[in-house]
């Protein structure tokens, strides 16, 4: 398979551009030197099936920086509404340097780490300026989104690599763990799954988020849902069979290796499929769907785990009706507002 191909055609159909509207807020494109953020390799040792290939990109970041090439950036918008400029008595409608620089606009200032969504192939921070805008307005959050790395070219755990690098980055600016709020969608609220875990492992106290925001997340990527095939009709998302070698989540892990016995099992990983594994010691969370997405049944059963190994912290699960896979992008539905604001309840009551 030519990878490098696929690539190409899968970005030539990348989702469109997007802007911050300029009555919400203010946006800037920046972007963190990967040889400046530490990462501690001994609290990824022992994680299972993402250990070695994870330490091995970091590896192979060190030895590229130790010999003088220039180090690779990680590229990501911060995103500043206007309510939140007001909160810390910066003027509505005043573009100030401090609003748009990654550190603290006070010492308890709380922010949101968004991972964007795509089936882990396709999806940037510009394409997701509009909803993430009105996501970090609603809540009065600054809105750090990471550009991870895409599959095919970069397959699993790339995107986890990145978005531990840009928690890493926050912690360096300044912001503590409790003043973060993790988020995602679609694949992106894997992705924040992942995170978790990697930084529960670590044993460090990391993981321990001001709260926790997934939207029409992937659970696994070993679906077994009823809406898989019930809600065809009704989704735009597409039920292809992971016997494809196209397939999006085939091209993520392990690209081009064969549909056996031995890769469905690794498949049941937790770090693939988080259901499989402990999902305790998790923040205050809530899981918004819609009814008539593929993915309903597999978020139910992601629910319905993470309640049961957190029955003492506030889990919230929001489904609505006939709303497909992350509807909030159609702003123009009444739906959409509607979730916005319970996201909004919700920041306001962590």
């Amino acid at each position: 398979m030519d990878f490098s191909k696929i690539y190409d055609t899968i970005q030539a159909n990348q989702m469109p551009p997007t802007t911050v509207p300029p009555e919400i807020g203010i946006f800037r494109e920046l972007s963190i030197c990967v040889a400046d953020v530490n990462i501690d390799c001994d609290a990824i040792r022992g994680i299972g099936l993402a250990e070695k290939p994870l330490l091995s990109l970091i590896d192979n970041e060190r030895k590229n920086s130790a010999s003088g090439n220039e180090s690779r950036t990680l590229a990501y918008d911060l995103i500043t509404p206007w309510s939140a400029c007001e909160q810390v008595g910066i003027g509505l409608g005043t573009t100030t340097k401090a609003a748009l620089e990654p550190s603290p606009l006070t010492p308890s200032e709380r922010v949101i780490l968004f991972l964007h969504g795509g089936s882990y192939v396709l999806g940037n921070p510009i394409a997701y300026r509009e909803p993430v805008g009105h996501l970090a307005h609603y809540t009065s959050l600054r809105t750090f989104v990471i550009d991870y790395r895409l599959a095919p070219q970069h397959p699993f755990p790339a995107q986890l690599h990145d978005a531990l690098i840009g928690f890493n980055f926050l912690l360096a600016q300044g912001f503590t763990p409790q003043n973060i709020v993790l988020a995602g969608d679609s694949a992106g609220g894997h992705l924040c799954l992942d995170l978790m875990l990697l930084l529960r492992h670590a044993g460090n106290g990391q993981h321990k988020f001001a709260g926790l925001m997934l939207i029409s997340p992937l659970p696994s990527l070993t679906l077994h849902g009823d809406s898989l095939a019930s809600n065809g009709d009704h989704d735009y998302l597409v039920n292809l069979p992971m016997t494809s070698p196209n397939m999006p989540l085939r091209l993520f892990y392990r690209p081009g290796a064969k549909y056996t016995s031995d890769y469905k099992q690794e498949l049941k990983d937790p770090m693939l499929t988080p259901i499989n594994g402990s999902l305790a010691e998790f923040p205050p969370t809530i899981i918004q769907c819609g009814t008539a997405e593929l993915l309903l049944d597999d978020i139910r059963k992601l629910y319905n785990k993470v309640k049961l190994d957190n029955p003492d912290t506030n889990i919230v699960f929001e489904e609505y009706p006939e709303m497909v896979h992350v509807f909030h992008r159609f702003l123009f539905r009444p739906e959409s507002k509607q979730a916005y604001e319970a996201l909004q309840t919700f920041v306001q009551s962590i």
